[in-house]
């Protein structure tokens, strides 16, 4: 029996707007989503993702329709993104979400890519989409139309910042499939509130958005002031009972010792983890693993506070949602190693516009159930029947003929006092492999090699230790390893071990001076000169959000996201705080 037949079987909605609308009938009231300016209820969120669609409906109504026609939503993290993607389904439409923090350029590749030419835009956002795409306004009246589950619902890029984009097809029974299970799984529905962190172009926000709203729940939305800044995000988890949160986050939340207040679960994903949560932390943690091209999530763990075995990493669970997984080759006893294959009813349809690529991921047997996906992901089977990550296909590392597990020297640098975070990767010195770390935390550079020196061999202690504020993530959450490279590439092989004191710099001074250049380096990887341009340095808008945070905290004052864009080179963006924190003094 497929997905959509069991939700019907069930008497549930076999689609997300069809139990959007059943929500805004049986408690319109109710308040839906909560962000900066205020609360929504599930009745306004209907009405105006009606009215959307009445406008959406009056561009797509032309003879060269095509039959399923894909919107792309450009949103800040307010309320409006969710009537946007309601809007899109009640339209008729899929929609494609884009994440407003990368380049204009990277935005019309994925455009171009999707083959997709109409936007539901905020005004502040539509000059960074390309001539050619016609930015949509509500209609008048309202537009209800729902789609069969085995139409499209969303189409989403499986890059990052860099690379060509590959658009995963994902349908509506995929998605209802995967996100009720996650709603009955996390008990969400009426009187939850959740709190949705996850980045709007990263397919983990349907599990914070859709999952709770189509039971009833409420959710309240974070801007990006708050999903920079772990504090504000620890503030926030106290005042829910829910939440999905990328996997560094999640490692610094379970080593800080914070407290979770009202929290009852926490869900995380997105990277590998490697840090079990205290045994008296104050929520059940669930670690989540899935593929985009197979709706989000495909496994899930227990609650990680119990049974735990320090010496291995947290497994990543068992199959959920109708998830079948398969190993290649098949194992002959628990823990030997295969490719992950993954069939069922979580599998999108495929990449759009790349059907030779779609062949290749998405292989089909003689009968169209042996239909799976090949992950690419080396995994192995624990004796408690949960599944563990071992690395990727292509992903073995040799340095000097010795193989090198990453992994364990990640594991074995975050079990040393004091460390936080931890990255390890290989860099390309003069064609010489280098092991490189990277860790977050109250150490230095020869502390952490004596440390590793008594618990790996010799073969996997790292050349180079960089000691970082923070490591960098990717737009949607993730360790972004290639930012660590480039870093580490811009700095040369004389970089420092340690970001500088903040009471000196080589841009010269103490006190103000001092913490802004310790940020800066902190954040870019390279120590500033007085004409350096900080987006020419590698610096972006997220990166923008984290210098500005850094900044705030070591100087104790209230300094604008805006002002690193109204002074871009490093001298006149210290003139500009130096004079913020002598008014603040004064």
């Amino acid at each position: 029996m497929t997905a959509t037949a069991t939700a019907a079987a069930r008497g549930r909605p076999t689609t997300i707007p069809a139990a959007i609308l059943r929500q805004a009938e049986v408690a319109p009231d109710q308040p839906a989503v909560v962000d900066r300016d205020g609360a929504l209820s599930y009745r306004d969120l209907v009405d105006r993702a009606a009215a959307l669609a009445a406008g959406l409906q009056a561009e797509l109504d032309t003879p060269d329709r095509p039959a399923e026609p894909v919107v792309a939503v450009l949103q800040p993290r307010t309320a409006a993104v969710v009537v946007a993607h309601l809007a899109a389904w009640l339209g008729g439409a899929a929609f494609l979400p884009l994440d407003a923090a990368l380049p204009a350029a990277r935005l019309a590749q994925i455009l171009a890519e999707a083959d997709c030419r109409v936007a539901l835009a905020d005004e502040s956002l539509v000059d960074r989409l390309p001539d050619g795409v016609t930015v949509v306004r509500s209609g008048p009246g309202q537009h209800v139309a729902l789609a069969p589950a085995d139409r499209l619902a969303y189409v989403i890029s499986t890059s990052g910042s860099t690379g060509r984009p590959k658009q995963v097809e994902v349908e509506h029974g995929s998605l209802v499939n995967t996100l009720d299970w996650y709603a009955e799984f996390f008990r969400l529905g009426p009187g939850t509130r959740t709190a949705a962190f996850a980045g709007l172009a990263f397919d983990a926000c349907l599990l914070d958005l859709w999952a709770p709203l189509m039971r009833g729940a409420t959710v309240l939305l974070a801007d990006e002031t708050v999903v920079r800044d772990p504090d504000r995000i620890a503030a926030t988890l106290r005042e829910v009972d829910h939440c999905f949160l990328a996997t560094p986050l999640t490692e610094q939340l379970l080593r800080s010792g914070a407290d979770t207040g009202r929290l009852r679960s926490l869900a995380t994903g997105g990277d590998r983890l490697r840090v079990w949560p205290p045994a008296d932390f104050g929520a059940a943690v669930h670690n989540l693993y899935g593929p985009t091209e197979a709706t989000i999530l495909v496994t899930a763990t227990d609650d990680l506070r119990r049974d735990q075995d320090p010496s291995v990493a947290p497994p990543i669970g068992r199959p959920v949602a109708g998830a079948r997984l398969l190993l290649d080759p098949p194992p002959a006893r628990p823990g030997d190693p295969g490719e992950l294959l993954i069939a069922g009813p979580v599998l999108a349809r495929g990449y759009r516009t790349a059907p030779a690529e779609t062949a290749a991921a998405f292989v089909t047997g003689p009968e169209p159930s042996d239909r799976h996906y090949r992950t690419g992901d080396i995994c192995g089977w624990t004796d408690r029947g949960e599944l563990s990550y071992v690395g990727r296909t292509d992903g073995q590392v040799k340095i000097r003929g010795n193989r090198v597990e990453l992994r364990e020297i990640e594991l074995a640098l975050l079990a040393m006092p004091g460390i936080t975070q931890a990255a390890a990767d290989v860099l390309d010195d003069a064609d010489t492999a280098l092991l490189a770390t990277w860790v977050v935390g109250p150490v230095d550079a020869d502390g952490v090699r004596a440390w590793l020196r008594e618990r790996l061999p010799a073969s996997m202690v790292p050349h180079r230790v960089d000691v970082l504020a923070a490591l960098p993530l990717t737009v949607n959450g993730k360790l972004d390893r290639a930012a660590l490279r480039a870093a580490a590439e811009r700095r040369g092989p004389q970089a420092v071990d340690e970001p500088p004191a903040t009471d000196s710099s080589a841009a010269g001074g103490t006190g103000v001076a001092g913490a802004v250049a310790a940020a800066w380096q902190a954040v870019l990887g390279v120590e500033p000169g007085p004409d350096d341009d900080f987006f020419l340095a590698g610096g972006d808008s997220l990166l923008a959000v984290r210098l500005t945070t850094q900044v705030r905290r070591g100087l104790d004052v209230q300094v604008r996201s805006s002002l690193l864009y109204e002074h871009r080179r490093f001298a006149d963006y210290l003139a500009a705080v130096t004079a913020l924190h002598a008014e603040a003094a004064g």
